[in-house]
């Protein structure tokens, strides 16, 4: 196994745990275990890997990791968790699937996830802790900001600004140079034809306003 990366630990034990693993695994990134909030399930075993205890690990600096990914869908819930992570000053990798394309213009943040498929054009930037899911086109000068998730198969045309925490559905389309705000909800296979402000639900073609969306919570 090739040792150009750090040993890695996984925090969460959901869904999205699988496809990090994955990531990593066709990496040949090591991966050491996960790390789940639930007390009960340490020492227990996730994807034939061990769980190696809650977040408080991090504050012991007892333990045979180098660096973390964060498996977590919830983008708030990424947010407590990477501080967690820097406070423990242990660093955060990003994981790009082996079949994504990403530009070598383009700039990832830490702790990003770019899943199979999905495409990352030129001049565009991705912040930290962002998740760019399967098929998901992003594409030239487009931004993405902090823990914002790009969900499967959405399209982001030239220019478009996304929030921190914001949520574009699944085969979502934002067209060009549009710029949604923060926290904001943009519901699946919506067509943004018009600047969205913050922290609101948006959905259908063409995606209008139809609630406010809460500033903190699961996105």
């Amino acid at each position: 196994m090739s040792r150009e990366f750090p040993s890695v630990v996984i925090y969460g034990t959901a869904d999205h745990a699988k496809t990090v693993l994955e990531i990593l695994s066709l990496r040949e990134i090591p991966v050491a275990g996960f790390l789940d909030p639930d007390p009960l399930k340490r020492n227990d075993k996730f994807l034939s890997r061990p769980i190696l205890g809650t977040e408080v690990l991090l504050s012991t600096g007892e333990f045979n990791f180098e660096a973390g990914v964060i498996a977590v869908a919830d983008s708030f819930g990424r947010s407590r968790v990477a501080q967690l992570f820097k406070s423990a000053n242990v660093p955060l990798l990003s994981a790009v699937h082996p079949t994504a394309v990403v530009s070598p213009s383009a700039r990832l943040g830490s702790g990003c996830v770019v899943c199979a498929g999905a495409v990352v054009g030129p001049g565009a930037v991705i912040g930290d802790n962002a998740i760019v899911h399967t098929r998901a086109v992003v594409e030239q000068d487009v931004q993405v900001g902090p823990f914002a998730h790009v969900a499967t198969g959405a399209v982001l045309c030239p220019g478009v600004q996304i929030g921190e925490h914001t949520w574009i559905g699944a085969h979502a389309t934002v067209l060009e140079g549009r710029r949604i705000g923060q926290s904001t909800m943009v519901g699946a296979a919506a067509a943004v034809v018009t600047d969205l402000p913050d922290h609101v639900l948006a959905l259908g073609v063409p995606a209008l306003v139809v609630d406010s969306w809460p500033e903190r919570g699961k996105l």
